[in-house]
């Protein structure tokens, strides 16, 4: 069983496929599982990395996403990954996101789905605050995680998403209000943070939002992608919280057209002048033979 052994905790983790490095986080109380619907297809394109964020799933430790992004630092260490694309789901984001702003040199592109985390916005600080009035008013994160027609057109989706979505059930909170008092801190923190500016963001960035996604609002996506130079955004009809299972095909559509738009990108010739030429170009400006 693959484990790597980074910040004091026992990470696991899997790489299927080759090529260049793209790495899946998964969101709050799921697991490396959530991915296997886009890795199934990607590994034939890239060298795909799914774990087990910290806490959740097969790793050891204590949940707390906004330290995300240093165990994938780790990880892609331990992996020896220079560059990687990043793709991070919901509390995913928070790993991803880190990565893209604090170790640009290490991310290929940054993909946000379904999700702000990271990126510090007016936007953010009024989702924040309405999470914790709802959460007050026993608003219910899984209730809300997947959109209700899911079940009625994709019956064995739904019923796949809802058993992975259980096998955290004994290291997350059974209720609201015991969420609330657990992971209150971080709403918190994203509601009095400051904003960030996001006006010269180099790394290509693509945000996607589900139609009806009733946890991170189409509104706080939208504003979001606004903020950050360059970014692009995808909203998925008729879906929740979860286009990647939701809109499989249209999200891997997006996803893959994306990664080889990039790809193409930096890969294309760049034509510059060798030193010596420009040299004797400046001496013949100068009438210096």
């Amino acid at each position: 069983m693959p484990i790597a052994n980074i910040n004091d905790i026992d990470l696991y983790y899997e790489v299927h496929g080759e090529g260049d490095w793209l790495v899946f986080v998964h969101g709050g109380g799921s697991s490396h599982l959530t991915w296997w619907r886009q890795v199934y297809v990607l590994r034939n394109y890239y060298k795909c990395v799914i774990y087990d964020a910290r806490g959740l799933g097969q790793s050891s430790g204590t949940e707390h996403a906004p330290d995300g992004g240093k165990d994938l630092l780790a990880l892609m260490d331990h992996l020896g990954i220079e560059k990687a694309h990043l793709n991070g789901h919901s509390a995913g984001g928070w790993a991803v996101s880190y990565i893209a702003q604090q170790h640009p040199e290490r991310a290929l592109s940054l993909v946000m789905t379904d999700t702000p985390f990271g990126f510090f916005t007016p936007e953010l600080s009024k989702w924040s605050q309405e999470m914790l009035d709802k959460f007050d008013k026993g608003f219910d994160i899984r209730d809300n995680s997947i959109a209700s027609y899911y079940e009625t057109v994709d019956p064995k989706g739904y019923f796949t998403s809802r058993a992975l979505g259980r096998l955290n059930a004994g290291v997350r909170p059974a209720d609201p209000g015991q969420y609330t008092k657990r992971f209150g801190n971080v709403y918190e923190y994203m509601r009095d943070t400051p904003p960030g500016d996001y006006s010269k963001f180099s790394v290509p960035a693509l945000f996607t939002v589900g139609e009806v996604d009733g946890l991170t609002l189409p509104w706080l996506i939208r504003g979001t992608a606004k903020r950050v130079q360059g970014a692009k955004l995808v909203v998925f009809p008729r879906a929740g919280h979860g286009p990647p299972q939701e809109q499989t095909e249209a999200y891997n559509a997006v996803l893959l057209e994306f990664l080889q738009a990039v790809d193409q990108r930096r890969r294309e010739p760049s034509f510059t002048l060798p030193k010596w030429a420009l040299v004797n170009y400046f001496h013949s400006l100068s009438g210096i033979a």
